[in-house]
């Protein structure tokens, strides 16, 4: 009678549990069949620590070094089974990353495709991978450069002969900002040459330059100015290796 009890609640404990059931004996067989030998894997960024970040600039262009990432399984002596890592973590100004092959066997060049940094500070962060298969992971480093300041200049006349000059900038600048633009002012009777000197304050966006040429002997002689012709300009002023001139003609 114990004997049979015994059966039917071993064939009640078999229906209604998810374990299976084996051999003892086998047991050894079954556990190295399901243990990932890690040493098959190989997971990492190639280089090494050649790089301590990546470098891109304000529309995501990456700069001399590009991250490559080394990651493969050892099928045999001779073979290679490439495997795409998943993405854990990215920054936000991320949108995605793609690889591409290499010449060199269980290589991938990888490539950000970020949104442009439209701020006037640069931004950093860190994008984690993990390789299906060994669960290993690997992080780098990625920096995006500022946007660039550009300097847009404009001239209009106020009233008859009173021209001025503004200088905008795309973000507030850091520190003063001196602008020096060469210009002629002509009329049938010659011309005059000058150059408009702007100051765009610290923590500003704009700095103007008025010019009266009633009363000159350009005006008194030859009548109105009927034109402005403006050169290339020049910047100057502390750390402004980040601003560029609009062309404004």
């Amino acid at each position: 009678m114990k004997n049979i009890l015994f059966i039917l609640s071993l064939f009640i404990w078999c229906g209604c549990s998810s374990e299976i059931l084996f051999d003892m004996d086998r047991s050894e067989n079954i556990f190295t069949t399901r243990t990932t030998n890690l040493d098959e894997y190989s997971f990492g960024i190639y280089g090494g620590s050649w790089a301590p970040y990546y470098q891109y600039d304000c529309k995501g262009n990456v700069g001399k070094i590009g991250p490559a990432i080394i990651s493969y399984s050892r099928v045999n002596d001779s073979n290679l089974e490439l495997i795409i890592p998943e993405v854990l973590t990215k920054p936000v100004w991320v949108d995605s990353i793609s690889y591409r092959n290499t010449e060199y066997n269980g290589m991938f060049a990888v490539r950000m495709h970020m949104q442009n940094n439209i701020s006037s500070k640069e931004r950093s962060g860190e994008i984690v991978w993990q390789q299906p298969g060994s669960n290993k992971t690997l992080s780098i480093k990625i920096v995006q450069e500022a946007g660039i300041n550009h300097i847009m200049i404009s001239m209009k006349e106020l009233y008859s002969n009173h021209p001025i000059f503004t200088a905008t900038t795309t973000y507030p600048v850091k520190k003063d900002i001196s602008c020096r633009i060469p210009y002629e002012a002509y009329n049938d009777g010659g011309k005059y040459e000058s150059s408009a000197s702007i100051t765009i304050p610290k923590g500003e966006t704009k700095g103007t330059y008025e010019m009266d040429y009633n009363g000159s002997p350009l005006v008194f002689y030859h009548g109105d100015i009927k034109g402005y012709k403006l050169y290339e300009g020049t910047i100057s002023g502390d750390g402004i290796y980040n601003y560029s001139f609009y062309r404004y003609w």
